[in-house]
C-alpha cells in the first residue's frame, strides 16, 4: 500500500470515528433530563418537579439534604408528597429561612414527605390509616373529608390537591402545605 493511501485511509477511519463518537449521544437513551432531549416516555419524580415549575423550594430542599434530590432520581420506587411552591409560603418566612438553613432538619422534614419502595395512587392512600415515611421514625396519619361533595384525602393536614402523577420511579401526590414531623431538638 502506498503512502498516501495508507494516509487516506487513516483520514478515513478518523473521520468515521469522530462521526460516530458524534452521534452516540442522540442514540444513547437519557431517561434523567427534561426537554426537548428526553427520551423517556415518563420523567423521573425530581425532573418531573421542575418540569412543572412551580417546586422551586422543594428541589432546592432536596439539594440541601444531602443530596436526596439524587436519590429520588434513582430507581425507586417512591411515593412523593410534594409541596410546591404556594404550600411552602404557608410557612412563616423565619421558619423557612431555619429549616433550610440546617440540613439535617431539612432532610428530616423532606424525608417524611417521601415513602421508598412504595408506588401508591390515591385510591391505595385512602385505604390506609397510616403510612410509614422514609424517615422510619414516625408515621403519616391519612384521612379523608367531604368537601363541596367530594372527598378529599389528607395526609396528616395537608390535603392532596392532585393526586397521582406517574413518574418512571414513583408517583407524586401534590399537597396543599408541607407535612411536619415532630423534630428532635
Amino acid at each position: 500500500m502506498q503512502a498516501s493511501s495508507k494516509k487516506w485511509l487513516s483520514f478515513s477511519l478518523s473521520a468515521l470515528a469522530l462521526t460516530a463518537l458524534a452521534q452516540a449521544p442522540s442514540i444513547a437513551k437519557d431517561e434523567t433530563i427534561i426537554g426537548s432531549g428526553a427520551t423517556a416516555s415518563k420523567l423521573d419524580i425530581v425532573n418531573e418537579l421542575k418540569r412543572r415549575g412551580s417546586f422551586h423550594k422543594t428541589l432546592d430542599g432536596l439539594s440541601i439534604a444531602y443530596n436526596m434530590d439524587n436519590q429520588l432520581k434513582g430507581r425507586g420506587p417512591f411515593t412523593f408528597f410534594a409541596p410546591d411552591d404556594k404550600a411552602w409560603g404557608k410557612m412563616p418566612g423565619e421558619d423557612q429561612t431555619s429549616l433550610f438553613g440546617n440540613p439535617k432538619r431539612v432532610s428530616e422534614v423532606l424525608s417524611y414527605h417521601v415513602l421508598k419502595g412504595q408506588r401508591l395512587n390515591s385510591d391505595a392512600i385512602a385505604m390506609q390509616k397510616t403510612l410509614q415515611p422514609m424517615d422510619l421514625k414516625h408515621k403519616i396519619t391519612v384521612s379523608s373529608k367531604d368537601e363541596n361533595g367530594k372527598k378529599a384525602l389528607y395526609v396528616d393536614k395537608a390535603r392532596i390537591k392532585e393526586a397521582d402523577i406517574q413518574c418512571s420511579n414513583g408517583v407524586i401526590h401534590i399537597v396543599d402545605q408541607p407535612i411536619m414531623p415532630i423534630l428532635a431538638e
